[in-house]
């Protein structure tokens, strides 16, 4: 898959989350709309992968 250019994943455990530590989703939703500081807002896009054991 093709990474999104500019973002950048820290995630391991997300399907989308490649060696590199970019993200290769087709698109990101980042959420929480009445946010007020970083802490706040994640990654509605996130999806653990099945070697992580979340699933």
């Amino acid at each position: 898959m093709d990474e999104i250019r500019g973002i950048s994943c820290e995630v391991k455990n997300c399907v989308y989350h490649d060696k590199s530590d970019c993200c290769t989703a087709g698109h990101i939703t980042v959420g929480n709309s009445s946010a007020t500081k970083t802490s706040e807002t994640k990654c509605e896009t996130f999806e653990c992968c099945e070697s992580c054991g979340c699933r």
